[in-house]
């Protein structure tokens, strides 16, 4: 159940965020609020968090704040019955709706998502089996993942596959590597992202300790190659070797004995030039 409620901003407890509060945005919703009012209301719920905040905020932090830059005393909002499970998943979902979501934040938002719903409705197939195996919750017989896939599809529209990649990063990236990237071209790049979630833990780390210094994660990505070892001349002879036997066995009598006769002219010019 739902309801319309103005409410004083003195009375909502805001508490900590899924996402911080990003201060350009909020300044951009509060020039728009100042020309066309708040055209979306923020959603809140009965908790008294604190003494004298009888609603604690679920949905609408930078709303919240653009009405307190224009230093507005009222709000309107709309008031759910939810317990503090339900209110995480109600912010995530309307992060996840957002299109302005880089595709680092859109994978930890669909692994928040996906823990705060496991608290919630239990574990996604806590036997393992073929989630582990697939990297992706949505084929799998078990109702949980299915449904914790379509929702977070509905939400961002986009296919299962979509969600296995997403999905994939969220889980494998490191946390020392998911801060150290932010401000870097793999923030917003999806494949890099990819690329790094698959390296091992240790390599990780390293990478993430080196961005500290080297902002550029593909050059950081070429250190963790390993060196191309430059093939010696015993290395080459063996090649070739290798490579005129292949070519002796795959020939026919009349081809052999073209190279027989070539082999011969070319020992005679040899002997001719050493005379």
């Amino acid at each position: 159940m739902a309801v319309f409620k103005r409410l004083s901003i003195s009375e909502i407890y805001v508490g900590d965020r899924a996402r911080p509060i990003d201060e350009d945005h909020a300044q951009a919703i509060a020039a728009s609020i100042s020309e066309r009012g708040l055209i979306n209301p923020i959603t809140v719920r009965e908790a008294h968090a604190r003494k004298g905040t009888p609603y604690t905020l679920v949905a609408g932090g930078h709303r919240l704040r653009a009405t307190t830059i224009l230093g507005l005393e009222e709000i309107d909002t709309i008031v759910v019955e939810a317990n503090q499970e339900e209110a995480q998943l109600i912010e995530l979902s309307e992060n996840l709706y957002r299109n302005d979501l880089s595709p680092l934040d859109r994978a930890l938002f669909v692994m928040k998502f996906r823990e705060v719903w496991e608290e919630k409705n239990g574990k996604i197939n806590p036997k393992g089996g073929r989630p582990a195996k697939q990297g992706n919750d949505y084929p799998v017989i078990y109702a949980g993942g299915r449904e914790l896939s379509k929702q977070v599809c509905n939400r961002l529209g986009f296919g299962s596959e979509s969600y296995k990649l997403v999905t994939r990063i969220g889980k494998n990236l490191h946390p020392a590597l998911r801060q150290a990237v932010r401000g870097t071209t793999a923030e917003h790049d999806q494949s890099k992202l990819l690329k790094l979630a698959k390296l091992d833990a240790e390599t990780q780390v390293k990478i993430a300790a080196a961005l500290e210094h080297e902002r550029d994660v593909g050059k950081v990505l070429s250190w963790t190659k390993p060196e191309k070892r430059q093939p010696s001349p015993e290395d080459l002879a063996q090649k070739s070797f290798t490579s005129l036997v292949t070519a002796w066995d795959a020939a026919n009598a009349d081809t052999r004995q073209r190279f027989l006769d070539h082999i011969s002219q070319g020992g005679a010019s040899f002997l001719e030039a050493a005379e």
